[in-house]
């Protein structure tokens, strides 16, 4: 598994795949989205983040939070 990133804008449930990326068409992949926002508070949005980011067995790695601490 690979990862690649690029900024999309979500339209009506639908984001668009760059071109760059076309070869990606009728794969599966895992998706996860950043979303930036703005120092806005969503309470329910940030508790289904933080459920599904436990939920996520690679996530919960000890070993993987020395890299970021």
């Amino acid at each position: 598994m690979y990862a690649i990133e690029f900024e999309a804008d979500i339209r009506d449930g639908v984001v668009r795949i760059p071109d760059e990326y076309a070869r990606l068409n009728n794969t599966h992949a895992r998706v996860v989205v950043l979303v930036d926002d703005g120092g806005a508070k969503d309470a329910d949005v940030q508790a289904f983040s933080e459920h599904s980011a436990s939920m996520i067995h690679e996530w919960r790695e000890p070993a993987e939070d020395d890299v970021w601490t």
